[in-house]
């Protein structure tokens, strides 16, 4: 049995959209990039469309690991001035 497909049309330029993965940064108290993340991608205009259900789930994974920096950061007191001022001005990177 074939499957057959309707090709998607780019609602912002009328290009096609294809199956691809895109990176998404967030700007937060820190900086997260999550790289690999499932899309739709226009071919001719770039635009990118990703699922809500995707989007719900990228977004449980930064408050995750924001969490568990936060929570590492403050159960090393010694440290803790340290790891806040330093990932203030670095990115943390998490490839899915």
């Amino acid at each position: 049995m074939k499957i057959v497909t309707k090709a998607r049309k780019c609602p912002e330029c009328g290009g096609n959209v294809q199956l691809g993965y895109t990176e998404v940064v967030y700007n937060l108290q820190y900086r997260v990039r999550i790289s690999n993340v499932p899309a739709n991608i226009c071919d001719r205009c770039g635009e990118v469309f990703i699922a809500a259900r995707v989007a719900s789930e990228v977004n449980r994974l930064v408050n995750r690991v924001i969490e568990d920096v936060e929570s590492f950061a403050k159960s090393q007191p010694q440290i803790a001035g340290e790891i806040e001022g330093s990932l203030a001005s670095k990115e943390i990177a998490i490839a899915v």
